[in-house]
């Protein structure tokens, strides 16, 4: 019954749509590795750069993202999720920044280009391609045991969408000590507890308070689009997240400040594992 809801789509969709969809998935997909081989070898082995600055690097994760969701999701579902995580983080970020409410007091440097009053116009995108494509699908995994959600009850959304926020957290244990303090991409400010490389506590239970509405709305939305893949999902298919995932952790635990390595290990691969076991067991039923 559950493998069946993976093999929903049309043959002609698939034939016509999906096999492409997948190959500009798997093609922006190695760009992104050809990013984070140049970040750590670039200059032994003197590779060109991705023309663009932070616009150029953000491209390639955001349309791999984009693809695969539209080839999973659908396209209403997929465009839904990307303008609604462009607004909704973008408003989240202001807020905070004003505020200190949810995330804490920090402002951001010109490291990520342009912004809307203070916060990055983009800042949507770089929650898009980190943190809500991979969480998604490995927090349906662990909370429900399934690839992709298949109607379940609203008590059951509401707790993949919390165990979605808490997988967030554990990945910007990882971005945050690399991007903020290392790179000063954002400068924490007025934080009376600072015990994490300079973060306040208050980042990480903001994610909680922002990040469950957030993906429990999706949810409710991908239900009313009556979100279906394109064509059938194999493992292969299925795994392409977690591999997506574990790239991630390789990008901003290595080069990360000393002992973020280690944290990120409990709060990403550990998860991951979990996430791989989950998908195992769900393609053998």
């Amino acid at each position: 019954m559950k493998n069946s809801m993976l093999n929903q789509g049309n043959p002609d969709t698939q034939s016509q749509n999906g096999k492409w969809l997948l190959g500009l998935s798997l093609f922006f997909l190695a760009v992104f590795l050809y990013m984070i081989v140049h970040t750590f070898l670039g200059r032994v082995l003197q590779l060109p750069a991705i023309p663009g600055g932070s616009y150029g690097k953000l491209i390639a994760p955001v349309l791999f993202a984009f693809c695969y969701f539209v080839y999973t999701r659908g396209y209403k579902s997929a465009i839904f999720l990307i303008l609604f995580s462009v607004i909704y983080c973008w408003i989240a970020e202001e807020t905070s920044v004003h505020t200190g409410f949810p995330y804490g007091h920090y402002y951001y440097s010109d490291e990520m280009g342009y912004k809307l009053d203070v916060v990055p116009i983009l800042i949507g995108l770089n929650y898009f391609w980190v943190y809500i494509f991979p969480v998604f699908y490995l927090s349906n995994l662990i909370a429900q045991g399934t690839f992709l959600d298949s109607g379940s009850r609203l008590k059951t959304l509401l707790f993949t969408s919390f165990i979605a926020s808490i997988l967030i957290a554990g990945i910007d244990m990882a971005v945050d000590p690399l991007d903020s303090t290392k790179m000063s991409e954002w400068v924490w400010t007025k934080n009376a507890f600072v015990g994490y490389y300079g973060i306040p506590y208050s980042n990480y239970l903001g994610y909680l308070v922002v990040m469950t509405p957030a993906f429990f709305i999706y949810g409710l939305m991908e239900r009313r689009f009556q979100a279906r893949p394109m064509g059938p999902v194999t493992p292969c298919i299925a795994a392409i997240p977690l591999v997506f995932y574990f790239l991630e952790f390789i990008l901003y635990s290595v080069p990360a400040p000393s002992g973020v390595f280690l944290v990120a290990c409990f709060t990403m691969l550990f998860p991951l594992f979990l996430g791989i076991d989950k998908l195992i067991k769900f393609f053998r039923q």
